[in-house]
């Protein structure tokens, strides 16, 4: 019998935006949380395996899901305990995903907000579809 071949095409549709901070992950959560007006918590780890074969890697992970609005907020650490999410933005300590019905006026707004807090070095957007490891954004 023939060998058949599943592709499947993902859908990113969801605000990435990449955060470079030396700060605490709990601390740059408490700041995102009051400059977006959010309440991100910690949940389990985003465990995944960065190469077939590997053992699993963990990420920290907090979360803030709105049932009303339909959205959900992530703040993901890039650098795991076996290496980095996404290896590509090895400048990125953190990522933040936005997952609902964002516009383009919401991304600037939440970029700029990010932007103002005072240890925060660097953030800046990222389109998920034009990185090579784009699989490991999916949670």
């Amino acid at each position: 019998m023939g060998k058949f071949r599943l592709d499947i095409d993902y859908d990113y549709d969801f605000i990435l935006t990449g955060i470079s901070c030396h700060e605490k992950p709990y601390r740059l959560c408490w700041a995102v949380n009051k400059a977006l007006a959010l309440d991100m918590e910690l949940t389990a780890p985003l465990s995944i395996a960065l190469k077939k074969g590997d053992p699993e890697s963990k990420f920290l992970l907090y979360m803030h899901e709105n049932m009303d609005n339909d959205t959900a907020c992530f703040l993901v650490a890039n650098r795991g305990d076996r290496g980095l999410l996404v290896p590509e933005q090895h400048q990125a300590d953190y990522f933040f995903v936005a997952k609902g019905p964002f516009g383009r006026s919401d991304q600037e707004t939440m970029l700029a907000a990010l932007r103002n807090i005072p240890f925060v070095l660097l953030v800046f957007p990222l389109v998920p579809e034009q990185l090579k490891s784009r699989q490991n954004l999916l949670f």
